[in-house]
């Protein structure tokens, strides 16, 4: 039996155990260095530009991404050249790392966070983006109203009669697409010890995922650099 059929895919996303083009790795992980970014007190603006840095030092080591279990573990390389990349920005004194939530001028600088502990900060980001990554996943294979259904459902907590009347399902109908959406995350490698501890960690795991337009902003950004380069 192949590693792919043996392994499933949250543990190879945590190892990098996938040969992924450039394009394919952006949009797995550039969220993850983004909410890491904005973790360690950076505005949008800077970690817009810590996703850029990133991703080029990512770009130019073009075989981080192509799967060695000998190199050790993925996460632990990319949480360093994050570190690294926002200690460079908090140096640049024209590009000062400011407070969430403003990029003006006078807005003052936060430090670092210090709680939870920088590794475990990095831990709980990671596995939250690696979980954003499979909802993506399973949205892409799923119906639209399943899906949709296990949403409202799930991460907006609306009563089954509630997303009965927004999609038109049955409560029945509703209460199956919502097992099975929650079923398939399992089969990918979501695994905790009850239920309710799943739906915390998915409700989590989306409150941190950047904005629409900040991924916009980034993707668009990034694709410029890549374009120059």
């Amino acid at each position: 039996m192949g590693n792919d059929t043996r392994v499933t895919l949250l543990e190879r996303l945590r190892d990098g155990a996938d040969q992924l083009s450039w394009e394919e790795f952006f949009h797995r992980y550039w969220s993850l260095v983004y909410a890491a970014a904005r973790h360690r007190g950076c505005s949008e603006h800077t970690a817009d530009e810590v996703v850029q840095d990133v991703m080029l030092v990512v770009f130019d080591n073009r075989d981080v991404y192509q799967y060695d279990p000998a190199r050790g573990r993925f996460r632990d390389w990319l949480s360093v050249v994050v570190r690294n990349k926002v200690a460079e920005r908090r140096r640049r004194p024209s590009e000062r790392v400011r407070a969430r939530g403003g990029d003006s001028e006078t807005a003052p600088v936060e430090p670092e966070t210090r709680e939870p502990s920088p590794e475990d900060a990095w831990q709980d980001a990671f596995e939250n983006a690696l979980l954003g990554v499979l909802l993506d996943t399973v949205r892409r294979e799923t119906d639209p109203r399943t899906y949709l259904a296990f949403e409202l459902s799930v991460l907006a907590e609306l009563s089954g009669a509630q997303v009965a009347k927004v999609t038109g399902l049955s409560r029945n109908a509703v209460y199956k697409a919502r097992r099975r959406v929650l079923k398939r995350l399992v089969e990918l490698g979501v695994h905790y010890r009850n239920e309710g501890q799943l739906h915390d960690r998915l409700k989590e795991a989306m409150k941190l995922r950047p904005s629409p337009v900040a991924e916009r902003a980034v993707t668009s950004h990034v694709q410029r650099t890549m374009l120059s380069r």
